[in-house]
């Protein structure tokens, strides 16, 4: 009977009249270790979830964008200026980052419902407390922005009046300058990444381009585009510091000090200033 052998007993009943046949399975040994088989193999899985649940605690999940030079994915291990800051902060917190590549408005969403714990490099901007929380000191306290123009235009750009006449790339989600952000007369036209706005203004679809200056150097390189663009005399400069920032929703907040000290730590040291000359150039 399909490989069980079958044994009979006799159940007496109180009365000692009646006999009932009872059939009762015996599985063939080799069904057993199959069982017993199976049953350390769930042991087995078990422990090794309990062993992972350990690890992702520290596991922290951060937001970024490609933003070469400061945050870079593609072809290689994570790096940049901003990636080489962060894990060097981490891993002074015995914290381990695992990284969701999206656009810079999708990064803005993950930290809004604590899908990621942190992002690094976002420049403050008061609405955005309510999402996140800066830690302090910033990584980046100054940044300048350029426009760029194929050559023999630049001085096309010398007052805040000549942008109105032409249509400037700009990156997605991005806030710029405070003037320009609000300045309707100004045609802005968006894009995902700098890279499709280096290669909009190379094909003459856009008038000019405006850029983070560190940013405008490395692409512009890496482009083959050093010998077609070049800066416009008016640049955008101002104190506009960037920090690294944790969901307000994040599970990290015991962190707090600890991080907060790492990157104090990582300034006072010159490590930063070391990981920025790394990366950054300036022309």
């Amino acid at each position: 009977m399909c490989g069980i052998d079958v044994c009979d007993f006799y159940l007496l009943w109180y009365t000692g009249i009646m006999k009932e046949r009872i059939t009762i399975y015996r599985p063939y040994p080799h069904l057993l270790l199959s069982l017993l088989t199976t049953g350390i193999l769930f042991l087995i899985c078990g422990l090794a979830t309990n062993v992972q649940g350990a690890e992702k605690g520290n596991i922290v999940t951060v937001a970024s964008t490609e933003s070469p030079p400061y945050r870079m994915f593609e072809n290689g291990p994570p790096r940049g200026a901003f990636i080489d800051i962060l894990e060097s902060v981490l891993q002074q917190a015995n914290l381990t980052p695992r990284y969701h590549i999206l656009p810079f408005k999708r990064c803005l969403a993950e930290l809004k419902t604590g899908k990621s714990d942190l992002f690094i490099g976002l420049f403050y901007r008061p609405e955005r407390e309510a999402f996140v929380i800066y830690l302090k000191p910033t990584i980046a306290p100054y940044v300048t922005k350029v426009f760029y123009l194929n050559k023999g235009r630049a001085q096309h750009i010398q007052k805040w009046e000549d942008l109105y006449r032409l249509k400037i790339g700009i990156r997605s989600g991005y806030k710029h300058h405070p003037d320009f952000d609000t300045d309707q007369r100004i045609q802005k036209y968006e894009v995902t990444t700098e890279e499709q706005s280096l290669q909009m203004l190379a094909a003459n679809r856009i008038d000019a381009v405006l850029i983070t200056e560190e940013t405008g150097v490395y692409l512009i390189e890496k482009l083959g585009y050093s010998e077609r663009f070049e800066p416009a005399p008016l640049r955008l400069e101002r104190y506009n510091p960037a920090y690294i920032v944790m969901s307000r929703k994040s599970r990290l907040k015991p962190y707090i000090a600890k991080l907060e000290t790492a990157i104090a730590e990582l300034i006072s040291d010159g490590t930063m200033e070391a990981i920025r000359q790394k990366y950054l150039r300036h022309k």
